[in-house]
Protein backbone atom coordinates (compact mmCIF):
# COMPACT_ATOMS: atom_id res chain seq x y z
CA UNK A 1 0.00 0.00 0.00
CA UNK A 2 1.77 3.03 -1.20
CA UNK A 3 0.55 6.51 -0.59
CA UNK A 4 -3.07 5.34 0.21
CA UNK A 5 -5.91 5.68 2.83
CA UNK A 6 -7.37 2.94 4.09
CA UNK A 7 -10.43 3.16 5.77
CA UNK A 8 -12.31 0.85 8.63
CA UNK A 9 -13.04 -3.10 7.97
CA UNK A 10 -11.04 -3.51 4.52
CA UNK A 11 -9.80 -6.46 3.98
CA UNK A 12 -6.76 -6.67 1.94
CA UNK A 13 -6.14 -10.27 0.41
CA UNK A 14 -2.06 -11.41 -0.21
CA UNK A 15 -0.26 -10.55 -3.10
CA UNK A 16 -2.47 -7.83 -3.90
CA UNK A 17 -1.28 -3.77 -5.13
CA UNK A 18 -2.93 -0.72 -3.88
CA UNK A 19 -1.11 2.51 -5.16
CA UNK A 20 -1.69 6.36 -5.12
CA UNK A 21 -5.74 4.86 -3.76
CA UNK A 22 -8.44 5.79 -1.53
CA UNK A 23 -10.29 2.70 -0.39
CA UNK A 24 -13.72 3.32 1.52
CA UNK A 25 -15.46 1.31 4.23
CA UNK A 26 -15.89 -2.03 3.47
CA UNK A 27 -13.87 -2.96 0.61
CA UNK A 28 -12.67 -6.01 -0.23
CA UNK A 29 -9.59 -6.40 -2.32
CA UNK A 30 -8.98 -10.05 -3.62
CA UNK A 31 -5.97 -12.09 -3.60
CA UNK A 32 -3.41 -10.46 -6.54
CA UNK A 33 -5.98 -8.00 -7.63
CA UNK A 34 -4.47 -4.34 -8.04
CA UNK A 35 -5.74 -0.60 -7.46
CA UNK A 36 -4.39 2.07 -8.74
CA UNK A 37 -1.64 0.38 -11.12
CA UNK A 38 -3.45 0.96 -14.19
CA UNK A 39 -5.58 4.39 -14.73
CA UNK A 40 -8.11 3.17 -17.51
CA UNK A 41 -8.58 -0.36 -16.13
CA UNK A 42 -9.75 1.56 -12.64
CA UNK A 43 -12.07 3.59 -14.79
CA UNK A 44 -13.30 0.71 -16.55
CA UNK A 45 -14.07 -1.19 -13.44
CA UNK A 46 -16.17 1.67 -12.44
CA UNK A 47 -13.64 3.90 -10.15
CA UNK A 48 -13.27 7.11 -9.63
CA UNK A 49 -9.81 8.48 -10.95
CA UNK A 50 -8.55 11.94 -10.15
CA UNK A 51 -6.82 14.14 -12.43
CA UNK A 52 -3.86 13.69 -9.90
CA UNK A 53 -3.69 10.00 -10.52
CA UNK A 54 -5.64 8.95 -7.05
CA UNK A 55 -8.32 5.81 -7.53
CA UNK A 56 -11.10 6.07 -4.92
CA UNK A 57 -13.07 2.76 -4.61
CA UNK A 58 -16.79 3.59 -2.69
CA UNK A 59 -18.17 1.98 0.10
CA UNK A 60 -18.65 -1.95 0.03
CA UNK A 61 -17.04 -2.79 -3.23
CA UNK A 62 -14.98 -5.84 -4.16
CA UNK A 63 -11.77 -5.37 -6.21
CA UNK A 64 -11.20 -8.66 -8.35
Amino acid sequence: MIDSIIFDRVRIGPDSIIRRAILDKEVVVTAGATVGVDAEADRARGFTVTDSGITVVGKGVTVS
